[in-house]
């Protein structure tokens, strides 16, 4: 992953934790009660799907490198 597309997906995982983070106070701000239904935003439900999609294709690189390597060093 070149460099300029690690920052970006690094910069998204932390928006995304910003907004996960918001999220929680104003939970905890209203004191829904348990079991109530909870409404995320689908832009973030989006942004979401987006950054595990990156973060997964992240541990698929990391993984043939990996694999990689092993067999170079055989």
């Amino acid at each position: 992953m070149p460099d300029s597309a690690y920052a970006a997906f690094i910069e998204d995982c932390r928006q995304e934790r910003a907004h996960l983070i918001g999220l929680m106070e104003a939970l905890e701000g209203k004191r829904i009660n348990p079991g109530a239904p909870i409404a995320v935003p689908d832009a973030m439900k989006a942004a979401t799907a987006a950054t595990l999609l990156g973060l997964q294709a992240a541990v698929a690189q990391l993984n043939t490198l990996l694999e990689a390597y092993g067999k170079s060093g055989s």
